[in-house]
């Protein structure tokens, strides 16, 4: 495919600002995908194209945003969507729409260094977290705010409550009446990381919290759900690199679930490692979510692995595959007391293909 080129535009916007610059970028996949349980095998393409605008006033500030016309704008339930505009200068970066909230900006993922598949099979198993916490609760539109100075970065986030009955994060339960979902104030998150080096390599560590109130549409009150946690990268010049993180996720329903223990808690444990050597590229992760007994909320582990080769000029090709082993409910599902009776479920995916960068 003849490799795209975009030519920096300078739009005049006023006498009052300095020009600004719009970018094009994009990538184009094509293979084969497949795995077990409903998996189909099937061919597999997608494309991504992104528009990246920006400029600087006289003084200094500097303003922006960025288009991803790979999302959905127009899917139900989003408003839209991959869709973030900024401004920033000497007091940090305020940016609002589809951008990560406090928590996830805090942690790292443990895919760093990964060389990715075409069906992103290495980070859509049942163990892997990438750190999201409780973003997308409602229309995924954040209101985040950055600042970052000798290498520490703090970030804190709001997602407003637009009054729509939310999705239910965690696979948290029914609550048994015809309000199937949760309905909650804003989703607060703060986090932060600092960035540091070493000789031959370096690191970066962070942490995360992110909560909200009031979630269940059928009972008043302050029902609570939270997660918080840590994480920590490396990245060596010999081009190994490693990452790891935990979270705690925290769950008070009040009186929705007809049990003695009306609360209860999960974690998430993750590692992960890649290598780099020549054009060749391969990396590996675990996960693992861990509930107690009580929790409405399946265990689940999984492990992902992908490949890669540089075949130059922006073409790469690709292998990934993924696993994912889903437990039993481990408490009841609705308000009626229900006992669970899902059964262990065991699945894979897999995909093959090419990758083209612009």
């Amino acid at each position: 495919m003849k490799k795209v080129l975009f030519a920096t535009t300078a739009l005049v916007a006023s006498a009052g600002f300095a020009s600004a610059d719009v970018a094009l970028s994009g990538s184009a996949q094509m293979g084969v995908q497949g795995g077990s349980g409903d998996a189909v095998t099937q061919f597999v393409q997608d494309i991504d194209v992104t528009f990246t605008l920006s400029g600087e006033t006289p003084g200094g500030i500097t303003f922006g945003a960025a288009v991803d016309l790979d999302e959905d704008a127009g899917a139900v339930g989003t408003d839209d969507a991959g869709v973030a505009i900024f401004i920033s200068g000497d007091f940090g970066t305020l940016t609002m729409g589809d951008t990560d909230g406090g928590f996830d900006a805090g942690m790292q993922e443990v895919n760093i260094g990964s060389p990715g598949s075409i069906n992103d099979d290495e980070t859509t198993h049942a163990g892997y977290s990438g750190n999201a916490g409780l973003d997308g609760t409602f229309d995924g539109q954040i209101l985040s705010y950055s600042y970052s100075v000798s290498g520490f970065t703090i970030t804190g986030s709001i997602e407003q409550d637009d009054g729509a009955t939310i999705a239910r994060p965690f696979n948290l339960p029914d609550d048994g009446t015809a309000a199937d979902g949760l309905e909650a104030d804003e989703v607060f998150g703060i986090g932060a990381s600092y960035a540091g080096s070493f000789g031959g390599g370096s690191y970066t560590v962070g942490a995360g919290y992110q909560m909200t109130q009031d979630s269940h549409a059928a009972v008043a009150g302050d029902q609570e759900l939270s997660i918080v946690g840590v994480s920590a990268t490396v990245a060596l010049d010999n081009g190994l690199s490693a990452g790891i993180n935990y979270s705690q996720i925290d769950v008070d329903l009040g009186t929705v679930i007809a049990a003695a223990d009306r609360s209860f808690s999960g974690t998430h444990v993750a590692v992960g490692a890649s290598y780099s050597f020549g054009d060749f590229a391969v990396h590996a992760n675990y996960g693992e979510f861990d509930w107690d007994s009580n929790a409405t909320v399946e265990d689940a582990t999984g492990f992902g692995l992908a490949a890669s080769y540089d075949l130059g000029g922006g073409l790469s090709a690709h292998v990934g595959y993924g696993d994912s082993d889903i437990g039993s409910v481990n408490g009841v599902l609705t308000s009626t007391a229900t006992s669970a009776t899902a059964a262990r479920t065991d699945a894979s995916t897999w995909s093959v293909g090419l990758n083209m960068s612009f």
